[in-house]
């Protein structure tokens, strides 16, 4: 937009200079990486009395300068409200009236702009193209995660350049699973870093003891898991023992009880 300027900050310099036009200070708008701040003062550029409008361009000034790097937007938008006082028993001035329409046709101009920004919207793709163009992003990214190089991940996507250099040094979810009847409701989440958290439920009208054969293979039966059963009276329980890589053994105080466990540790 015509009525926007963008600059960097440099961690010293509090002083920008602004070139568009406009009405009264209010008008003006700042963000620092897109999160609007108020610790600003405006200084106008002196402008002739006669001038179409109010302002052309001032000197914004912050409280303190904006951090190295960051990116610094000032634009404007023409606040509703008067800036001139027609007195009864003066003349109006042909500039004042000039400046008063010229307000108004701004302030269409800027409503005209956010219309048209909102009926675009109207022209999005269909729910079949978005799901395609995920698709296609979701295929690209599992290239990188394959290879196991997030370091140098610097690729244009649709015209947007995606970097993901921070996820280097955090640990995140490489594979999972959702529980359902077909695995008899087991989990299970596997991370870079190769921990692991699986779990599941014993239930009901199960015996009172068996074992559990875990989803995914522990690296040593040093393991940790909690059991819970839904039944916490004094004399119930659910416990499980004899941990191997790959399987547990449960018991239970009661056939007519569930339990649920939860394994965490490093993965074979």
């Amino acid at each position: 937009m015509a009525n926007t300027q963008t600059f960097t900050g440099d961690g010293e310099t509090t002083a920008f200079n602004f070139t568009f036009s406009f009405f009264g200070v209010n008008d003006i708008h700042v963000s620092i990486n897109n999160v609007e701040v108020t610790d600003f003062t405006v200084t106008p550029n002196a402008t002739p009395d006669d001038a179409d409008i109010q302002y052309t361009g001032g000197t914004l000034t912050f409280t303190s300068a904006p951090a190295s790097g960051t990116t610094i937007k000032i634009w404007r938008v023409v606040e509703l409200t008067r800036h001139i006082d027609y007195q009864p028993t003066l003349q109006p001035q042909s500039y004042q009236l000039n400046q008063d329409l010229n307000q108004c046709m701004e302030i269409l101009k800027e409503q005209s702009e956010t219309l048209t920004n909102v009926i675009s919207l109207a022209n999005i793709p269909t729910v079949a193209d978005l799901l395609s163009e995920l698709s296609g992003i979701r295929d690209r990214l599992d290239e990188f995660l394959t290879a196991d190089d997030l370091t140098d991940l610097n690729t244009t996507v649709d015209g947007h350049t995606t970097s993901i250099n921070t996820l280097n040094g955090y640990d995140y979810v490489v594979e999972s699973q959702l529980p359902t009847a077909e695995n008899d409701y087991t989990w299970y989440r596997k991370y870079k870093s190769g921990w692991v958290e699986q779990g599941g439920s014993i239930p009901y009208n199960t015996g009172t003891s068996g074992t559990i054969n875990l989803v995914v293979t522990m690296a040593t039966n040093t393991y940790a898991c909690v059991s819970n059963t839904e039944n916490n009276g004094a004399n119930n329980y659910f416990r499980v023992a004899v941990k191997t890589t790959t399987t547990m053994n449960w018991y239970k105080s009661s056939a007519l009880m569930a339990g649920d466990w939860v394994v965490m540790g490093i993965a074979a």
